[in-house]
């Protein structure tokens, strides 16, 4: 018998992760839609995959499962109020926001991310409440600085072990 949802929410709350915006443009609102996923890791080296997952009940998730392309964004330390911003349910959350546009793709970016990362849609695979949407990486630009990490419902910033 699979362990209880309250066993399974503390080991989400026991893993920490880099936090991502992921974003879409939503054709049939001609708008941007984005969330804040902790979710986002890369797939594989050759081709260069990413994923990232996307509960089913969540407002953007018809169109990043039917986009045929988004971006990703992944935050720095002191974008903690951006993380918190696309967290929220709403479309209110993308009308005041200034993305970047991709530089070859037609992708939503946020400003002054640690990484954005441009994808085609690969694949969109279901699984239990959550879709897995894979995205083969056409461009991607890194910048110095730390990451944005949540763990334990919590945002954080990396710290190097000594030694």
């Amino acid at each position: 018998m699979p362990i209880s949802g309250d066993e399974y929410k503390k080991i989400g709350r026991a893993a920490a992760g880099a936090v991502c915006v992921v974003a879409a443009y939503d054709t049939t609102r001609n708008q941007a839609l984005a969330l804040t996923v902790s979710s986002f890791v890369t797939l594989s080296f050759d081709p260069p995959l990413v994923m990232f997952a996307i509960q089913h009940n969540a407002d953007s998730y018809p169109a990043m499962v039917e986009s045929k392309s988004f971006g990703v964004s992944l935050l720095r330390a002191e974008q903690s109020d951006v993380a918190t911003r696309f967290a929220r349910k709403g479309p209110e959350k993308t009308l005041s926001t200034r993305f970047e546009q991709g530089a070859l793709l037609h992708v939503p970016l946020i400003p002054d991310a640690l990484a954005q990362i441009e994808c085609l849609t690969n694949q969109v695979v279901l699984s239990g409440d959550h879709a897995i949407v894979i995205g083969m990486v056409e461009s991607a630009r890194t910048f110095e600085g730390l990451p944005l990490l949540y763990f334990a419902r919590q945002y954080g910033v990396f710290t190097p072990v000594a030694g």
